[in-house]
């Protein structure tokens, strides 16, 4: 329930609700209600759309992400704008870099060509070269998968090895990573074609950087802007330091949503 007006405010519990669990969910997912046969959420939400006639916004969201996660697997090192799944690589393949560089700051690190060394700050000789280090594209990574499993079927006993569990982590992770994305979008869709034709609409939405760049992407391509938004319709900043503060000060149309209409014409 939303606090009443005047309600001080609460900090975020620090557990963020995180649910311990040993093994992912192999055998169930979540379900769209009411759906026979069963199906996804996701695929619930976009059938509900085509049912109303959207069609075809549905078809250009199904494509742009298959292309998306296509051009991640692509070359996973140059896609990872935040860095995590090269930090990943770093901490599973080269363990030895890893402990030897400065991790505060994933997405310097994947733009990175040379790391200095914590052990050695101040030599040159002991700088570590991590533009030379890649990440295999989808066709490598399942070989190797595929080679692992061809062995297990004839008899081998080995364990998976750290290269191996992160490469199948970074596969799937790649895939759910961009259906959050599409998910998001087909969602906007959805709270626009609820409010019925003609109505005026602001859609909230609140997710980290990299999924509401990778949803505004998809808006753009369909014909959305930013026309008629001070600096680009961009709030605060994209890089901030670890201790710059945070507060924002919000332009007058997040105050009054009717400030943004009409909506310009390159905006429809």
């Amino acid at each position: 329930q939303p606090p009443e007006p005047g309600a001080a405010l609460q900090r975020r519990p620090n557990d963020q609700g995180m649910i311990p669990i040993r093994a992912a969910p192999l055998d169930c997912y979540l379900k769209a209600k009411g759906s026979h046969p069963p199906r996804t959420w996701v695929s619930g939400v976009a059938e509900r759309l085509r049912q109303a006639g959207a069609g075809d916004l549905v078809a250009a969201a199904e494509a742009w992400y298959t292309s998306d996660v296509e051009s991640f697997l692509a070359d996973p090192k140059a896609s990872d704008h935040d860095g995590d799944y090269f930090v990943a690589w770093l901490r599973e393949v080269h363990r030895d870099i890893f402990d030897d560089i400065d991790r505060t700051d994933p997405e310097e690190i994947v733009k990175s060509t040379w790391a200095k060394s914590e052990t050695h700050p101040k030599s040159k000789k002991h700088r570590h070269k991590l533009g030379d280090i890649t990440i295999p594209d989808f066709d490598a990574a399942f070989a190797e998968l595929k080679s692992f499993g061809d062995a297990l079927a004839k008899g081998s006993t080995r364990s998976s090895t750290k290269r191996e569990r992160v490469l199948a982590k970074m596969l799937v992770d790649i895939y759910q990573l961009r259906l959050v994305d599409l998910a998001m979008s087909l969602s906007v869709a959805d709270c626009a074609l609820a409010a019925g034709a003609g109505q005026r609409v602001v859609v909230v939405l609140y997710a980290g950087t990299d999924h509401t760049k990778s949803v505004t992407e998809f808006w753009r391509s369909r014909g959305f802007s930013n026309t008629g938004l001070p600096k680009q319709g961009l709030v605060g900043k994209e890089n901030w330091e670890d201790d710059e503060p945070r507060g924002l000060d919000l332009p007058s149309y997040l105050h009054d949503f009717g400030s943004l209409f009409p909506v310009p014409p390159m905006r429809r």
